[in-house]
């Protein structure tokens, strides 16, 4: 997975599905999808160039099981996942699917639990919520996880250009935001305001 200071589109109403699919990004969640929307929504996105990413706690009618994360990657053609399950991570690892782990900031001991699954099973990428904690969070997580090939997505309550500024000055090299007024459209530089 390969992130550049990228805004991750991530669709929770169709009616902004278009925007962005005519945003920079590579890459789209599909947040709000469910199995019988997943198979037309994903062939928009790679008809587009972009590849579609999935959060399997939010995929409706899906069992983040074995056979399930099998099912998505052959039958729907996902290229990746995000998650805050190990075990479907690791099916979808298996399945060559790209995987995002989700860390939820709750208080330090979740952190540190959730720096010990990152070191036994890595993903592609992190995404750390929400993002205005995350920022303050980030050298600490760096630091543990020095010598892993990991990329930091931050997420949750990213609302504003001045948020987008911070998190990528912190070093994170992707934000999934909702706020479809974030998406940068190809061809255009800076953000709205």
């Amino acid at each position: 997975m390969q992130l550049n200071n990228t805004i991750i589109p991530s669709v929770r109403k169709y009616k902004y599905f278009e925007k962005a699919l005519a945003s920079q990004s590579d890459y789209i969640l599909l947040s709000e999808a469910n199995i019988g929307n997943l198979q037309s929504l994903i062939g928009r996105c790679h008809q587009s160039g972009k590849k579609a990413l999935v959060h399997l706690e939010l995929l409706g009618g899906f069992k983040p099981d074995q056979s399930g994360v099998s099912l998505l990657k052959s039958y729907y053609k996902v290229d990746g996942v995000i998650s805050s399950n190990l075990s479907a991570l690791r099916y979808a690892q298996k399945e060559g699917l790209l995987t995002i782990f989700r860390v939820l900031l709750i208080d330090s001991r979740s952190l540190d639990q959730s720096l010990d699954v990152i070191k036994h099973n890595p993903p592609n990428a992190i995404e750390i919520l929400p993002a205005e904690y995350a920022c303050q969070c980030l050298e600490l997580i760096s630091r543990n996880l020095k010598g892993f090939d990991v990329q930091f997505i931050a997420g949750g309550f990213v609302k504003r250009s001045y948020l987008v500024e911070k998190i990528f000055h912190a070093g994170f090299s992707g934000i999934t935001t909702s706020e479809s007024g974030l998406w940068k459209e190809k061809g255009v530089h800076g953000y709205e305001r």
